[in-house]
């Protein structure tokens, strides 16, 4: 249990940065220093995370860099929330992102995971939101966990064919906003973990998703989930 709640704790540090349908995270709108981004969930599996931006340096619009400090919680139905602690540099390039952390001489070693920031449909679609019909098309990703803390497989997550709907007003942090709701199937290959030598088995896990992006905002400001009939949502509570 504790290798899924470390995975949900990365995923919900990134789904934080919930990047607009004409370009990635370098243009979110927490991306300067003293930004703040707050996300909430609920639900079957709930995520949260309370994250400050600062050091943000912007190269072009698809690289820049930042260090990324607060807390992320992760929890299962039943389960209480698991919490920890986040200080991170992150670099992006070309929507792609990668980490780095500080070991215990003080200095910055990479973390061996990397993440495509248009996993989940929360950073990226590629191209503007222009009417309902209008789909995406399924993708592939692969997130490899830092083996400092658990020996595992690399994750493989596949996302169906997006397919926009009608445009819908919907209450967020920011007010009632017009938002479009972006629908598809996400799929968690199964795969195991190792903990000092113990091996266990992690399932595969297939999910009902509707993303709600919200052109005023340029965001993603909540994310809508079914697995095996537990709804989850995850939302932006707060956003500067």
């Amino acid at each position: 249990m504790r290798f899924v709640q470390y995975v949900g704790v990365a995923v919900a540090a990134l789904m934080l940065a919930s990047g607009s349908a004409h370009a990635g995270l370098c243009q979110a709108p927490f991306m300067h220093d003293g930004g703040q981004a707050q996300l909430s969930g609920s639900g079957g599996m709930q995520m949260g995370a309370d994250l400050a931006f600062s050091e943000v340096k912007t190269h072009d619009g698809d690289s820049c860099e930042a260090r990324v400090q607060g807390v992320a919680t992760f929890g299962l139905a039943g389960l209480p929330p698991s919490k920890s602690s986040l200080d991170y540099w992150m670099s992006v390039k070309n929507g792609k992102a990668s980490f780095e952390r500080l070991n215990a001489q003080g200095k910055r070693e990479p973390v061996n995971g990397k993440f495509d920031l248009r996993m989940l449909g929360l950073f990226a679609y590629g191209e503007p939101i222009a009417k309902a019909g209008q789909t995406f098309p399924a993708m592939r990703f692969q997130i490899n966990i830092d083996h400092k803390t658990v020996q595992t497989q690399p994750i493989v997550v596949n996302t169906g064919l997006k397919k926009v709907g009608d445009r819908q007003t919907i209450a967020t942090a920011s007010g009632n906003l017009s938002c479009w709701p972006i629908r598809y199937t996400r799929i968690t290959d199964p795969t195991q973990a190792s903990f000092n030598g113990l091996v266990l088995p992690v399932p595969g896990m297939t999910s009902a998703v509707t993303d709600w992006f919200c052109p005023d905002v340029q965001m993603v400001m909540k994310q809508e989930s079914e697995q095996s009939g537990v709804a989850s949502v995850v939302e932006v509570t707060k956003l500067r």
